[in-house]
């Protein structure tokens, strides 16, 4: 098994996605997008030991995650006033059940608007109730990314590896993995917590005992050699909501060639960006995110890694050792 990660603190390590601005000012991008590229999560236990929300008050900041985790019994996390019961269009998850040993209801929304978000369990209102505080920025949330990947691994046994690139702990319970086209794979029925700069490896197309740092999964299958694409997509189990949809999508990395799946939604999110693909490397070698190189979406931060380091060891993209182009230096150091 791999030991637990820690990643070196680099001074230009940003928790959040800058945002492509396209000519635009900040605030105007922050006005225009309808789906903010600043991404964290932030998680709410739903009905775990009686009928409450596991916080009254959520702090987050524009663009990030709130995630409601189901543990007991039927509820809802319905945006509005809790005093009436009455919604306000905002979000709605349904009714959705939990079993405390078992959990498996989830819910996502993207906070894109800042200030207070009052919401309500509809069954259970006014008692059940709390609220979203969205900040600009600024508020401590977890932050999990894709950050290498082994897509040739012998008998398929490809590598994912997901680390917490936020300023808080996280939890990778029921996040989704896809590497096909409306399929996506769940990680984990209950938690899976994950320590602010710490890794979680993910063993594609492979059985095995999971541990607090190896995650196997067999029913994702082997990842494409030539070219693919993996996306990470925060929980959800409300009815109707597809893959498709930007605002449930967490991070995102393609290789070999633009156009694979899972692309239309990371471009849509601005996870990634279009016409580009990261290498194509040989057997044995894996790509890796390097955290001292910008932007924070598409290309410009993977490299061929000829010594993959999944649960240990620090990022060596500042010393490639693997023949390159100085088209692709200035790529990598801009």
């Amino acid at each position: 098994m791999h030991p637990a990660r820690t990643l070196a603190t680099h001074p230009s390590i940003l928790r959040r996605r800058p945002l492509r601005s396209h000519g635009l000012a900040l605030g105007a991008a922050l006005t225009l997008s309808p789906h903010p590229a600043l991404a964290g999560e932030v998680r709410v236990g739903v009905g775990i030991g009686g009928l409450f929300f596991g916080a009254r008050v959520v702090n987050c900041n524009l663009g990030d995650h709130v995630i409601w985790v189901w543990g007991a019994g039927t509820h809802s996390s319905t945006a509005g006033d809790s005093s009436t019961a009455t919604p306000n269009g905002e979000w709605d998850s349904g009714l959705l059940s939990g079993i405390t040993t078992n959990n498996t209801g989830a819910f996502s929304w993207q906070a894109t608007s800042v200030g207070v978000h009052p919401f309500f369990c509809n069954p259970h209102a006014p008692g059940m109730a709390g609220r979203v505080i969205v900040a600009s920025s600024g508020i401590a949330v977890a932050d999990l990314r894709i950050t290498e990947v082994q897509y040739n691994e012998a008998a398929g046994h490809d590598l994912i590896e997901i680390t917490n690139l936020g300023t808080a702990a996280g939890d990778l319970g029921r996040f989704r993995l896809s590497r096909t086209a409306g399929t996506g794979v769940a990680l984990a029925p209950n938690t899976l917590p994950i320590a602010v700069n710490a890794t979680i490896t993910i063993h594609a197309n492979e059985a095995g005992t999971n541990t607090a740092t190896d995650v196997f999964l067999p029913t994702l299958g082997a990842l494409s050699d030539a070219a693919g694409s993996v996306a990470l997509y925060v929980p959800n189990t409300k009815a109707g909501t597809s893959l498709n949809d930007a605002t449930q999508i967490a991070d995102y990395v393609e290789w070999g060639a633009p156009g694979q799946a899972n692309e239309a939604t990371a471009l849509s999110a601005s996870v990634w960006n279009p016409g580009e693909s990261a290498p194509v490397v040989a057997a044995g070698h894996s790509i890796e995110v390097c955290l001292a190189a910008a932007p924070r979406a598409g290309t410009g931060r993977w490299f061929d890694n000829p010594t993959p380091n999944f649960g240990g060891g620090a990022d060596n993209c500042t010393t490639p050792v693997s023949s390159t182009t100085w088209g692709r230096i200035k790529t990598l150091y801009r």
